[in-house]
């Protein structure tokens, strides 16, 4: 076959599976289905740092050579770690979290008063949101991918169910637990504190193991991935000792004065650091824009670790110690220059350098991850905008809360929409289930989003007109989620290449028979099969995805037998 720019990976392996050895080389094909990632060989060769025209040259190579004895035989398997987490994310969101939410907002707009909602709802929902949507996405999705950035195996894989079901179980206690609690139950709140952070060691082990035994040199994304694991190990001791303080004190609520900045902290300090992290090693490729600054981002990162301490503690104090508002605004105008300055840094907004302007490929995902960056600074400017109004205002509390919508919404759950869209197709080899859904949920998160965070502030400035505006937009918002978690869940629920793979009804068997096809329609003659040596088929994996990608005239050459005794 003829090997171009656009030649999609896995097509590559199907016709010629003895190009699995060049690319395990490069590490392309550990993403992707049982063949390999649907991408066209120049967009990954740009994603993986590998010089296009050398990696074309040992394709062909290897295509030339064809099978023989020495040729090296890969199974190929979909690796589905992240599967669980995310499906499970998606019905933590369209239920407790972003349903919640809507709700709450909606009674907000009747009473015409943010203050009236119950606080231990909204910290409900929020904990909902943080720790169920955002954190079991990037638990399981860097569980798939940190192996792969890293090249090397997911150490200790066998941990991460268990870290799964230790986060979700400390969810669930944590949400029946807060609202409900009285003094026959609300024991439960200090265990679903311990099972959550159970769940982060967990899963902060399996990472630090995995990027240990990785034998490539250290990138600048490294420590970003590092310090996001420290600042949810920091976060999980935080939020058990908020669960002893609901428990001891009896009571349903965490004071705001020292919620509100731990959920800061949560978000600059755990979230961002992984997101931060996957966009160096990816922004460049998937927008196709130059490299990043190394110096703004390493800027960055020494400063926004050192903010994030002293914002947690200042916020938290500014209440009993108002000579500690200086300090609170001072790190706050720094959470905004880090913010900045890292955006200059990953060049999101920079011309493209047009190296893949020749590549087709789906680009979608590129204005999702745009909007989430405008929706950060955005978010920041609206933070750093309530230091001019009066402390403890109204006007400054109705400020406080846009900038975490437009951060944790706006940015947040963009970003996750905006890559698991193009990554969770890659992960399947297939394409996302429906173009039109995607395209649909982006501008109704990016509509309700919008009204939520600019009513809020008008509310804040004008008045009382903006609540019946502001009352619909959970809704909005629960909408495109809901749409995107049906899309995505049909992408992962579906077949690699379904159709393809089904083959035709087999009236006789020659030489360009595919194995998997004969044993299929055909179960009996496995047993001839494995008496004339192809003992790799016992293996049910093996028959459900080697045996897919050769021929029997290919098998014969790994293991030489006499074809038309076969």
């Amino acid at each position: 076959m003829e090997i171009n720019r656009n030649t999609i990976i896995k097509d590559i392996v199907k016709k010629h599976p003895e190009t699995l050895a060049v690319f395990r080389k490069y590490n392309l094909v550990v993403a992707g289905g049982v063949r390999g990632p649907n991408e066209p060989l120049a967009f990954f060769s740009k994603a993986h740092d590998v010089d296009y025209d050398e990696i074309v040259r040992e394709l062909k190579e290897a295509i030339e050579k064809g099978l023989d004895d020495s040729t090296e035989t890969i199974e190929l398997k979909e690796d589905k770690v992240y599967e669980r987490f995310v499906k499970t994310a998606i019905l933590m969101t369209l239920t407790i979290g972003v349903t919640f939410g809507a709700a709450i907002l909606t009674h907000i707009a009747v009473k015409k008063d943010f203050r009236t909602a119950f606080h231990s709802i909204v910290q409900v929902h929020g904990h909902a949101q943080l720790f169920g949507w955002v954190g079991l996405c990037i638990i399981g999705f860097a569980y798939y991918i940190i192996p792969r950035v890293k090249n090397v195996e997911l150490q200790y894989s066998e941990l991460t169910t268990t870290s799964f079901w230790l986060m979700l179980v400390g969810n669930i206690l944590r949400i029946f637990g807060q609202p409900f609690s009285h003094e026959t139950i609300n024991v439960i709140l200090p265990i679903s504190g311990l099972l959550e952070f159970a769940a982060i060691l967990t899963f902060a082990y399996i990472i630090f193991s995995t990027v240990l035994a990785s034998k490539e040199k250290r990138e600048i994304y490294d420590k970003f991935i590092k310090a996001g694991v420290f600042w949810f190990l920091i976060c999980g001791v935080i939020n058990f000792f908020m669960d002893v303080y609901l428990f001891v004190t009896n009571t349903h609520e965490i004071p705001t004065a020292f919620y509100s900045p731990f959920v800061h902290m949560f978000l600059l300090g755990f979230v961002f650091m992984f997101i931060f992290a996957v966009n160096i090693r990816t922004v460049y490729a998937f927008l196709d824009v130059r490299t990043v600054r190394v110096s703004a981002v390493n800027i960055t990162f020494w400063l926004l670790n050192i903010a994030i301490p002293v914002y947690f503690v200042a916020n938290a104090l500014n209440y009993q110690f108002p000579s500690l508002l200086r300090i609170s605004s001072f790190t706050i105008y720094l959470v905004v220059f880090c913010i900045l300055l890292f955006v200059y840094g990953v060049r999101v907004f920079e011309r493209s350098t047009r190296e893949l302007d020749d590549v087709v490929m789906d680009r979608s995902y590129a204005k999702t991850i745009r909007a989430a960056y405008v929706w950060l600074i955005f978010g920041v400017l609206i933070l750093g905008a309530k230091t001019f109004l009066e402390p403890f205002s109204e006007e400054q509390y109705l400020f406080h809360g846009a900038a975490n919508h437009a951060l944790a919404v706006g940015f947040v759950t963009m970003m996750i929409i905006g890559y698991a869209s193009k990554m969770i197709p890659t992960f399947k080899g297939i394409n996302m289930s429906s173009m039109w859904l995607s395209n649909l949920s982006f501008v109704l998160l990016n509509l309700g989003c919008f009204l939520r965070v600019a009513t809020q502030i008008m509310i804040g400035l004008s008045g009382d007109f903006y609540y019946s505006v502001i009352g619909i937009s959970g809704w909005i918002e629960l909408v495109a989620i809901g749409m995107f978690g049906y899309n995505v869940w049909k992408t992962m629920n579906a077949e690699e290449d379904d159709k393809e793979m089904r083959g035709k009804s087999l009236s006789e068997i020659t030489k360009d028979t595919k194995i998997f096809d004969v044993v299929e329609q055909y179960p009996e003659t496995l047993d001839v099969f494995l008496q004339f040596g192809f003992k790799q088929l016992n293996n049910p994996v093996a028959r459900r995805t080697i045996a897919k990608m050769f021929t029997v005239e290919q098998a014969t050459k790994i293991h030489p037998v006499k074809i038309d005794d076969l």
